[in-house]
């Protein structure tokens, strides 16, 4: 194409876009007033002052046995690895096994911490939530 052609296309392009019947957009077409705004507002807070608020003992049914079952499985899986590991780790002869034994080791050590600590983190919070 020449340059002229290209320079048609634009203007022709230009032009088009300038005489399209412009339309509201979906923002401004619901607009409202003041008063309705403010109602709306007012309704919205009237709602949220009608509904009652979870209270800590609800909190403590619900949540507390669960978590303590799943620290007492965690405590039963983590007794029996424990001992799994400490007899694989007697009976091994080779340093090499007994090396690989440390390291599943480690990784036992961590997880212990992960449920003990998650526990204690979940009390501290728990008491220092229940005053408020």
């Amino acid at each position: 194409m020449s340059k002229r052609a290209i320079f048609l296309v634009i203007l022709v392009m230009l032009i088009g876009i300038i005489f399209l019947p412009t339309t509201t957009s979906s923002a401004t077409s619901g607009v409202q007033d003041w008063d309705s705004l403010k109602d709306q507002a007012s309704q919205f807070i009237q709602k949220g002052k009608a509904s009652t608020v979870i209270s800590n003992d609800d909190v403590a049914q619900i949540v507390l046995p669960i978590g303590r079952m799943l620290v007492a499985v965690a405590s039963g899986v983590l007794v029996v690895i424990t001992a799994v590991m400490g007899v694989k780790y007697a009976t091994t002869q080779s340093p090499d096994d007994q090396a690989k034994v440390k390291k599943q080791l480690i990784g036992l050590v961590v997880s212990t911490i992960v449920v003990f600590g998650g526990q204690a983190i979940w009390a501290i919070i728990y008491n220092l939530m229940k005053d408020f």
